[in-house]
C-alpha cells in the first residue's frame, strides 16, 4: 500500500502544477490584450510584502515602485509591478530590492484593466516562467509513470 503513495503524490503535484501553469498562461493571454498608457514613477524604495513565505526575514524585501497614470481623465496610483493575477511580489534582500527599484525609469508603460483601471501593472510575467511550470509538472507526472512501471 505504501509503495503507491509516491506515485499518487507525483500525480497530484504534477496535476496541480499543470492546471496552475495552463491557467496562468490563459491569464497572461488575457492581460496582453489590456490597453496601455504612460505613467510616471513618483516613489522608489523597498517594503515587506504581507505574503506567506518560508524565507528568512532578511530576504523578505520587495522593490517599491509607486507610479501615477491617467485614464480617461481620471488619475490613478499603484505600486503593482507584476500582474497580481499571475504572481505575488518578488522578494529578496533589502539591497536587492533597492537596486531593483532604482532600475525602473522615470517614465513607465502601465497596462490597465479597461473595466477597473486601478487593476494595473508595469511588467508582464515572462512566458518562459509559466512554460517552466508546465514542463516541470509534466516531468513530475512522468516520474509518477516511471514509478508505476517499475512497481
Amino acid at each position: 500500500m505504501l509503495k503507491y503513495f509516491p506515485t499518487a503524490f507525483a500525480f497530484l503535484i504534477g496535476g496541480v502544477g499543470l492546471w496552475t501553469g495552463f491557467k496562468q498562461l490563459r491569464n497572461r493571454r488575457e492581460l496582453e490584450k489590456w490597453p496601455t498608457t504612460s505613467g510616471r514613477v513618483i516613489e522608489r524604495g523597498t517594503f515587506r510584502p504581507n505574503i506567506a513565505t518560508t524565507s528568512q526575514w532578511a530576504f523578505r524585501y520587495a522593490p517599491l515602485v509607486r507610479y501615477a497614470f491617467t485614464v480617461l481623465g481620471a488619475d490613478f496610483e499603484s505600486n503593482q509591478i507584476h500582474p497580481s493575477r499571475i504572481q505575488l511580489p518578488q522578494h529578496g534582500s533589502i539591497k536587492w530590492a533597492a537596486k531593483r527599484a532604482k532600475a525602473f525609469p522615470d517614465s513607465v508603460t502601465v497596462h490597465y484593466n479597461p473595466q477597473t483601471p486601478n487593476e494595473c501593472f508595469i511588467l508582464m510575467t515572462p512566458r518562459i516562467w509559466l512554460y517552466a511550470i508546465v514542463l516541470g509538472s509534466m516531468l513530475v507526472i512522468l516520474y509518477g509513470l516511471v514509478l508505476i512501471a517499475i512497481s
